[in-house]
């Protein structure tokens, strides 16, 4: 079995090697205290103390030491030449392997770090362990042990004792894994794993044919449809996958997989041709199914969840598209309606109130005859025609239902039926977790799942609005269409703010299960703020009165350059102040032009080769197994995919027109099909 690359062999000769330092770098680096210095002098010969103060400079950079022939010529000739040693008379092979490890610990303990061995394999086992149980990538677990060694201040070793130590621990997690499985699995438990790569077939009395799908990959691909056939199909899968779960429960539980290690077992196992997994031993590929059971368990939660927000979305985006139609229609109505109203009223109605308030100023009329002539008045044909309850009436019931919401919940019960199709099977077989805010929506949800959708008057309704419960309840009878309708509308709120929940979910889950465990905390809470290097703030009322006290004299200042004149760039007035931006320099505004070629059009493979020199983005590329894997293809071929699938040219046709990329070369290595690479 081939030994797992942590590092390729450029990687691993760049770590064993002392670092390419630059000018300043090496100024920084090898510029040693007065300490150091006396040490140096103390020494007997020039190659022990050249070689003394060169393991001291890489050492601050690197807190690693080196073979003294791996040591760089101009970091030489820059530490001789400010340590007055003459070169030629240095001899570094006289630098002894026993004065190399005397003058190490002389520098370890100068600044405070501690040897590798026997300190640091005691500090990275726990860490280590850690991480490859969260199933990640051993190159970042590489780098995370470098930076804890740092930060426990332990002396960082070469490649192969990290290497060697890493691998040692994720064979031993598997061997753990491999092992729970053997122990907790069932022979019935086994039977249904084993039946899951076994060929499905229409009549079970015909020999499967060539074309016939296994159970396992049926089970792979997951349906992104919304109609409601196939919306039933994955709900009906959800309640198999259940069933294989709860079965499975016991030994998930013990084996303790966290969702980066589901993932990664799962995902190995959708990837895989059922010859790749009926190869495996037997224990390993148990893991493995377990994995993606409860993958798919986690997913196909998420896949409905998905299409009841989608779902719901366009209902209520169709129902408020319907509303907004018909209030434009029957604004224009009522508007036409409104107009005529208002000419008859200026032109008959006001006159007659005119006429009416000529005769109430007439001093010579008696007050009897005054009223007899306003009888007369109001009594003509037209006046009472205008003053009619009914017209008036009509014209507030229309601006009443305008400003109301009668109509829209009218829509969202006749449009109810279609969304009930979609939305009703997936709330039978999903189960929330309800925040206490959401109490009552949970018990609405319980109800309408126990009475497996039949929904009557005794429906719980707290979690309505009142104007909602009005309108459901409202009339002669109880609007069952608007209920369900309001209650999948609220389940959506719901969801999308997070009071409603999925316990087995990857993108549903409560905001707690995705912070550090209670348990955990309140255990190794010192060591945790430790480890994210926190400790300066773990007194809050301390760290708020540095920052009083820090802002408290930044005002002070502030103040007083004001009171003296030194701010120009703030005016007081009669009410207040004002404050001016100061021009920018020019130097820099200056535009950008000159950094820019001067031709307008530039190949797509020179832009991407310039982003990856310097944001180095194909490094993030890496096959998704953590080992068995022929590295990352080369720079072209990468290059070459991009832009076939960037571009829609297509692989083949872009390795037919890619020199010196071979379409053999560009399918089997860069396809993800065939050769996966997912960024860390």
């Amino acid at each position: 079995m081939p030994r797992m690359k942590i590092l390729n062999s450029i990687e691993q000769e760049a770590f064993e090697l002392p670092p390419v330092l630059n000018s300043a770098e090496r100024k920084r680096h090898f510029d040693f205290p007065v300490a150091i210095l006396r040490i140096t002098a103390e020494l007997r010969t020039s190659a022990n103390q050249l070689c003394f103060l060169l393991s001291c400079g890489y050492f601050r950079a690197t807190h690693r030491f080196y073979p003294v022939q791996t040591f760089r010529p101009r970091d030489i000739s820059h530490v001789a030449e400010r340590a007055g040693i003459t070169i030629d008379a240095v001899r570094l092979a006289d630098y002894d392997k026993q004065t190399m490890a005397r003058h190490q610990a002389l520098i370890l303990d100068f600044y405070g770090f501690r040897p590798f061995k026997p300190h640091g394999q005691a500090i990275l086992v726990e860490e280590i362990a850690r991480l490859v149980r969260s199933q990640l990538k051993p190159r970042l677990i590489f780098s995370r042990s470098v930076e804890t060694l740092v930060r426990e201040k332990v002396e960082v070793p070469g490649y192969f004792r990290l290497a060697v130590l890493i691998l040692r621990t994720i064979n031993g997690h598997n061997r753990t894994l491999v092992a729970i499985v053997e122990r907790t699995l069932s022979e019935e438990t086994r039977a249904q794993l084993d039946a899951l790569l076994i060929r499905e077939t229409a009549n079970q009395a015909i020999a499967p044919a060539k074309t016939s799908a296994y159970r396992l990959t049926l089970m792979k691909k997951l349906s992104q449809s919304t109609k409601p056939s196939k919306v039933k199909e994955r709900a009906g899968d959800l309640a198999l996958v259940e069933r294989l779960y709860q079965s499975l429960k016991p030994v998930l539980d013990e084996l303790a997989l966290s969702l980066h290690g589901i993932h990664y077992y799962a995902h190995s196992v959708i990837k895989a041709e059922i010859f790749q997994l009926t190869r495996r031993e037997e224990k390993d590929r148990y893991l493995h199914l377990i994995a993606f059971i409860a993958h798919q368990y986690f997913r196909l939660q998420d896949n409905l969840v998905d299409v009841l927000l989608s779902s719901l979305q366009s209902f209520q985006n169709g129902a408020l598209r319907e509303h907004k139609e018909q209030c434009y229609a029957r604004r224009e109505l009522r508007n036409a309606s409104l107009k005529a109203l208002v000419a008859c009223l200026d032109m008959r109605l006001v006159e007659t109130l005119a006429r009416i308030a000529i005769l109430t100023e007439d001093d010579a009329l008696p007050d009897s005859e005054k009223v007899q002539l306003i009888r007369a008045l109001l009594s003509t044909q037209e006046t009472k025609r205008l003053l009619e309850k009914d017209n008036l009436a009509e014209l507030k019931e229309a601006l009443v239902n305008e400003l109301g919401d009668d109509e829209y919940y009218a829509i969202l019960a006749a449009r109810s039926i279609r969304i009930q199709n979609r939305v009703s099977p997936i709330l039978k077989a999903l189960t929330f977790l309800g925040e206490p805010s959401a109490g009552e929506l949970q018990t609405a949800i319980d109800h309408f799942k126990n009475k497996d959708g039949v929904i009557d008057k005794a429906a719980p309704v707290d979690f309505l609005s009142q104007d909602e419960r009005k309108a459901i309840t409202g009339g002669a009878k109880f609007r069952v269409s608007l209920y369900k309708a309001l209650l999948f509308v609220h389940i959506q709120g719901a969801i999308k703010s997070g009071t409603l929940n999925l316990k087995h979910s990857y993108k549903y889950r409560p905001l707690d299960e995705l912070l550090i465990d209670r348990d955990r905390w309140h255990r190794d809470k010192a060591a945790l703020i430790e480890r994210a290097q926190l400790q300066t703030f773990v007194d809050p009322h301390r760290v708020l009165a540095e920052l009083d006290e820090a802002l408290s004299c930044q005002y002070g200042i502030t103040n007083a350059n004001i009171h003296e004149g030194k701010n120009p760039y703030i005016k007081f007035k009669n009410t207040g102040f004002t404050l001016s931006t100061p021009t920018q320099e020019e130097s820099d505004a200056e535009p950008l032009q000159q950094f820019f070629p001067e031709r307008h059009y530039l190949p797509l493979l020179e832009i991407l080769a310039t982003v990856n020199r310097y944001s180095h983005w194909m490094d993030e590329l890496q096959h998704w197994r953590q080992r068995h894997h022929y590295g990352r293809p080369s720079e072209q071929t990468v290059y070459a995919g991009v832009i076939g699938m960037g571009c829609t040219i297509g692989i083949r046709k872009m390795a037919r027109i890619s020199h010196p990329i071979s379409e053999s070369e560009s399918s089997s290595r860069l396809l993800i099909r065939s050769h996966p690479i997912f960024p860390i």
